[in-house]
């Protein structure tokens, strides 16, 4: 009987698991089915989430002029907004294929014109342009990185200012201009004479942009043509390169071909080891040196009035990369050894600001690990001082050096002085060390700085005799060293025989 239960239970359970398997499938197939029939759903498009904006009329009558001035095809698109859009009444958004210029509400048709004008100059920076290096976005963000945010939004801008001159400039600019409605008409021709009256300022202010941020973007799309075009109808160019002859007044001129002809003295007095760097700032130097009422002293530095103690004075522009331009105006009170003197002394002076290292290692002694750039000058002041008193002591025998004589003749005290001279030029903010502890003496990493400089222009001495003379040894050494040639000599001997 229990043989046979098992058997019974599943016949009674059978017909419930053959109905249960065929509801299953039968239920599976209908399931498909209905898939196969149905209407697959819709993908998300990401285009759908880009607000239409509704065609504007002042736009669409632009037309004509705007197409000359943007690179794309598509026009951007133009708006009213409540948002903050600054004195210039316009903003862009979504830079590139898709750009919004965002309105200032109330504007009359005349100053709505010049809004987009402006704002359609401005966006045509963001055009792809299949042959540009690096993309106008990635430049800015290049600008940001190692200028700041002011320089890139200023380069951003002038771009703007430099595209619409560039059109405004062009033979047909007429002709476009004339195709235009009555009031857009007159809105343009006012916003044409605007900006061929204020050439010279726009230019102005694409010569502010730091000059190595300039460089950045000159040679590549947007800029390089536009820059071109201009060059061509105006005249306008980046300054000439200032060579090592032509920087100096005639007064320095021997003492700067001295120099030159010397290449341990221009190497020392640069701070520039590579022959390439070296005959790059040959060709263009970045600084010069001038006599106080001289007509080469720059627009910018005939203000400029000499340090008494320094002998000149200085006129200092950040060309940013770590790069200065320098001009040094120089007492017409000086003359011979005390204005050689002066001369040799703003050469180490100009060569801190680029003096990474030395400014770097000076850096332990600030809160922040960084020199601010504010106290430059005051580390330039006192390092000038220093290397300057150990490289005419050390090299007096350079004919250059003929008739200067250091105001520190002692060398183991030029650092200190340096030190203290750093101290009392910087009175709060650096490292003062702790009074009684003689291993944490005031500003530590400013005297290793100036230790590590100080090299560069002062002689190693080495005394070769003493390098040979024998270290007193050990009666282990000894014995070793007398095992070992008998040794040797008993070897020797078997080798003999």
């Amino acid at each position: 009987m229990q043989r046979h239960a098992p058997i019974a239970i599943a016949l009674l359970l059978a017909p419930s698991l053959v109905l249960g398997a065929c509801t299953s499938r039968e239920d599976r197939m209908r399931e498909k089915m209905a898939i196969d029939t149905s209407t697959p759903e819709k993908e998300h498009n990401p285009a759908d989430d880009i607000p239409e904006v509704p065609a504007d009329p002042t736009r669409d009558a632009l037309a004509p002029l705007l197409t000359e001035i943007y690179a794309s095809e598509r026009l951007p698109d133009v708006r009213e907004t409540q948002e903050p859009v600054g004195e210039a009444g316009y903003a862009i958004t979504n830079p590139g294929v898709l750009a919004i210029i965002e309105l200032k509400p109330g504007l009359s048709e005349g100053d709505k014109a010049k809004a987009i004008v402006r704002g359609v100059a401005e966006a045509d920076g963001f055009a792809v342009r299949n042959d540009a290096e690096r993309y106008f976005p990635e430049q800015l963000l290049k600008i940001k990185n190692s200028f700041g945010d002011e320089e890139r939004d200023l380069v951003r801008s002038v771009y703007g200012d430099l595209r619409l001159l560039d059109f405004f400039a062009s033979d047909k600019a007429e002709g476009i201009i004339a195709k235009l409605d009555g009031p857009l008409k007159t809105a343009v021709t006012e916003l044409k004479d605007e900006y061929l009256g204020k050439k010279d300022e726009i230019w102005t202010r694409w010569m502010s942009i730091k000059m190595f941020a300039r460089r950045d973007v000159a040679y590549d799309q947007p800029f390089r043509p536009v820059l071109r075009s201009l060059r061509k109808v105006y005249g306008m160019s980046e300054p000439e390169p200032i060579t090592w002859e032509k920087a100096h007044d005639p007064e320095f001129a021997a003492w700067a071909k001295a120099i030159n002809d010397d290449d341990v003295l221009f190497k020392m007095l640069t701070n520039m080891p590579e022959l390439k760097e070296q005959e790059e700032f040959r060709g263009d130097t970045h600084a010069r040196w001038t006599m106080e009422g001289s007509a080469s002293i720059p627009e910018v530095a005939k203000t400029v009035k000499p340090d008494k103690e320094l002998g000149f004075g200085i006129h200092r522009e950040d060309l940013g990369g770590g790069y200065q331009e320098m001009t040094f105006v120089f007492s017409k009170k000086l003359a011979g050894a005390a204005l050689k003197e002066a001369y040799l002394r703003s050469l180490i002076y100009r060569q801190v600001f680029t003096d990474f290292a030395t400014l770097s290692a000076a850096g332990g002694d600030f809160e922040d690990g960084v020199v601010p750039d504010k106290h430059d000058p005051d580390y330039a002041y006192c390092a000038s001082q220093m290397a300057y008193d150990g490289m005419v002591k050390d090299f007096a025998d350079v004919p250059l050096f003929a008739g200067l004589t250091p105001s520190q003749p002692d060398e183991e005290k030029l650092v200190t002085r340096a030190v203290e001279c750093v101290l009392a030029r910087i009175p709060t903010g650096i490292n003062r060390g702790v009074e009684g502890d003689e291993g944490r003496p005031p500003a530590m990493a400013s005297r290793n700085a100036l230790y590590q400089m100080l090299a560069r222009f002062t002689k190693v001495d080495v005394n070769l005799d003493n390098m040979k003379k024998d270290v007193e040894k050990t009666q282990e050494v000894e014995d070793a060293e007398a095992f070992l040639k008998g040794y040797d000599k008993k070897r020797k001997e078997e080798m003999g025989r």
